[in-house]
């Protein structure tokens, strides 16, 4: 599913980036290689986030952490559906396209990942935002490990259909 560039949604990505950095949870380091990988996260996150805030506004849930800058957060948003609140996470490609977790993510807390790249995406030094973003699937928490097996991701309008909205 497509998702358009939203200039509002990039800006609060940035400024997101730019309130959480200090306390956000690195993977190896804190260098330039990865704010850059924050911001390419906090963008997804926001368009796809944004999305539904647009689409399903009786149904969006700000994040436990929302405006808690050191505040960690397994979850980037939830949803009130007839199933129950869901925790969701937004997740966006490897360096290598790939999706999955990885050693320090938080593994509780999430009950759907919601796998999105920008449109185009070849690799993370030749994107471009403005083309938009692309919603491939989701996928249960339980089967989000590493690697992810196509056999698990979800088709998104199915998703949705099968928790009511």
């Amino acid at each position: 599913m497509y998702i358009a560039f939203n200039p509002h949604w990039y800006a609060r990505a940035l400024e997101e980036q730019r309130l959480r950095a200090p306390h956000m949870m690195t993977k190896f380091a804190q260098n330039d290689v990865r704010v850059a990988g924050q911001i390419r996260g906090l963008v997804i996150e926001h368009h796809v986030s944004g999305w539904f805030r647009e689409h399903y506004p009786a149904c969006y849930v700000e994040p436990d952490n929302y405006q808690r800058w050191t505040a960690v957060c397994s979850h980037d948003f939830k949803l009130k559906t007839p199933a129950g609140l869901l925790c969701i996470d937004v997740s966006g490609p490897r360096k290598d396209g790939s999706f999955g977790t990885y050693d320090y993510k938080p593994r509780s807390g999430v009950d759907y990942h919601i796998l999105c790249r920008p449109m185009g995406f070849i690799r993370w030094d030749d994107c471009d935002y403005y083309k938009g973003f692309e919603i491939l699937g989701v996928v249960e928490a339980r089967h989000f490990q590493h690697t992810v097996f196509p056999g698990h991701i979800l088709p998104f309008h199915t998703w949705l259909k099968n928790i009511g909205l």
